[in-house]
């Protein structure tokens, strides 16, 4: 038996197929074919369109039905419509018919949160009013205003106030003696402490449901904040808000005041305390070189000693310096306020003619300075041996040119006491 060197090949399939349905036994086609005359390389279509040509249909060249590479999958990617739920449909359809009957033309909300037909409804929580809960008078809770008082019943004999002070450690101990079921509230001394049930008291951390379960509050984030208020009363607040009127009170009275002040006399007060040329600023450390420094001393009896052994004159002229300062330091605050800057750095001239402006006239002072005359006498002279009456102008020229180095006493004209010290009230 002879066998050939290669395999027979294995008939298309395709091509199997239309040789058996299209071809004769002959092998001959019942159709004649025709060329399209404008491309003589290809057959001409036929003339019935809706005959479909069995060589094309035989063609097997790209119908593979695998997967191309690089193809998207578009698998569950269709409408909502056609994959939406039979439930959903049916219930919006029913919403829409409900709309429709009551006239409600309201366009639908796009942000609104979509209602999902499986998620469980929670069943909303009805609590009892207190008209509603059995036993509760209104009158416990009006005549309890301090939700902490202890409850005080005379009719319980085991009741021991003279154990008032024991801690709650010791009232909480067992003694060996007592049964355990019954625990530290069969003591007759020193027993736990019993607060009275205060409705008020406990609906302000929770609740009663209908079903009479008490439901506590959730915790509010923000109520750490108001921790500071524990332990203060209504009483303290009040107190509190009573010193809070009365600071507002005084503040009013004195912006009152101060705005009935004319910036004319502030300006006329800080002019009169300066020299020519002189600002705020140097007049203060001017007038307070007068002030004779404090002696640091823990004793108040030297201190007093100390002020007395500066003499009358110079305690006066301390006195004025002072008062000096003060004016100019509050008339400068005052100018500062009514919205002049630089209130301690202006000279003189520049207050006068803020003072022009204001009035309209020329600054001139309401307490022109009075002739001063003053008298000396050497130390090493007599005690009647009285130098002058001489004016202020001569007496500054020699102190300023040291002929009272030698030793000498001063007074003013009209003064009896002698004062190793020449002060002159602009001084």
């Amino acid at each position: 038996m002879s066998s050939s060197k290669f395999p027979a090949g294995r008939p298309k399939r395709a091509g199997d197929h239309f040789a058996r349905t299209h071809l004769d036994g002959n092998g001959s086609s019942s159709k004649k074919p025709r060329f399209d005359p404008r491309f003589p390389s290809t057959l001409a279509p036929d003339a019935d369109g809706d005959e479909v040509d069995p060589t094309l249909e035989a063609d097997v060249i790209g119908k593979g039905s695998g997967v191309k590479r690089g193809a998207i999958n578009v698998d569950g990617y269709d409408s909502d419509s056609s994959t939406e739920n039979f439930k959903t449909r049916r219930s919006k359809k029913k919403a829409a018919g409900a709309k429709e009957e009551n006239g409600d033309e309201d366009e639908e909300d796009m942000f609104a949160e979509e209602i999902k037909d499986d998620e469980p409804v929670k069943k909303e929580v009805k609590f009892m009013d207190d008209a509603d809960m059995e036993g509760y008078l209104d009158q416990f809770v009006d005549e309890t205003e301090d939700l902490g008082t202890p409850y005080k019943a005379d009719s319980v004999d085991s009741y021991d106030s003279s154990s008032d002070s024991a801690p709650d450690e010791e009232r909480a101990r067992l003694d060996p003696y007592l049964d355990e079921e019954i625990g530290a509230g069969g003591k007759k001394k020193r027993a736990p402490k019993m607060d009275a049930f205060n409705m008020k008291a406990e609906q302000e951390e929770g609740r009663f449901d209908e079903s009479g379960n008490f439901v506590r509050r959730a915790h509010d984030p923000d109520a750490d904040q108001d921790a500071w208020l524990e332990g203060i009363s209504k009483k303290d607040i009040k107190k509190a808000k009573e010193a809070h009127d009365k600071l507002e009170a005084a503040r009013k009275q004195h912006e009152r005041a101060e705005d009935a002040i004319v910036t004319a006399d502030v300006l006329s007060t800080i002019i009169g305390y300066l020299k020519v040329g002189e600002t705020p600023l140097e007049a203060l450390a001017r007038y307070g070189k007068a002030i004779p420094p404090k002696k640091r001393t823990g004793n108040k009896a030297k201190q007093a000693e100390a002020m007395e052994e500066l003499g009358p004159a110079k305690l006066a002229a301390a006195a004025k310096a002072k008062e000096a300062i003060d004016a100019i330091t509050e008339s400068a605050s005052r100018l500062t306020n009514r919205g002049i800057d630089n209130a301690y750095d202006l000279e003189r001239e520049r207050y006068q003619r803020e003072f022009k402006r204001e009035t309209g006239e020329d600054w001139t002072d309401p307490n022109p300075p009075v002739v001063e005359y003053w008298e000396f006498r050497w130390l090493t002279a007599k005690e009647d041996d009285v130098n002058g009456p001489y004016d202020k102008a001569k007496m500054q020229a020699w102190e300023s040119s040291n002929q009272f180095e030698a030793g000498a006493e001063f007074r003013r004209v009209g003064d009896t006491e002698w004062s190793e010290y020449l002060y002159f009230d602009d001084d």
